[in-house]
């Protein structure tokens, strides 16, 4: 896999109306990491991700959040940099392109399908 790949790990239609659809994605290098369902889903209408791994992730990418965009799970990653007020870190988008990301999406199952 590359930067940017998307891989559906599996859906499953929920009640006839809702999708149900989970995989992985590798981290782009900019914000946001897309990852795009419209071939499941006429909306995506909740999303969570998480960072792949066993061990802690280090400073770069620290967290990740999701924003839902239409038919669309979008994956923001930050690092945290030194500085800030009072000496606390300050957090900035992170150009990692090589972490895996695990990521679940619901939403409207899309017509005819």
């Amino acid at each position: 896999m590359a930067a940017g790949d998307v891989t559906i790990n599996g859906s499953v239609l929920i009640e006839k109306t809702l999708m149900l659809v989970w995989g992985s994605v590798i981290l782009d290098g900019s914000n946001p990491t897309p990852v795009q369902l419209s071939g499941y889903m006429s909306a995506v209408s909740m999303g969570v991700a998480n960072i792949q791994g066993t061990v802690a992730t280090g400073a770069d990418p620290n967290q990740i959040t999701t924003a839902l965009n239409g038919t669309a799970l979008d994956i923001n990653a930050w690092k945290v940099t030194t500085g800030g007020a009072a000496g606390n870190p300050t957090e900035i988008a992170s150009t990692d392109n090589a972490r895996v990301v695990n990521w679940m999406a619901i939403g409207p199952k899309k017509a005819g399908t």
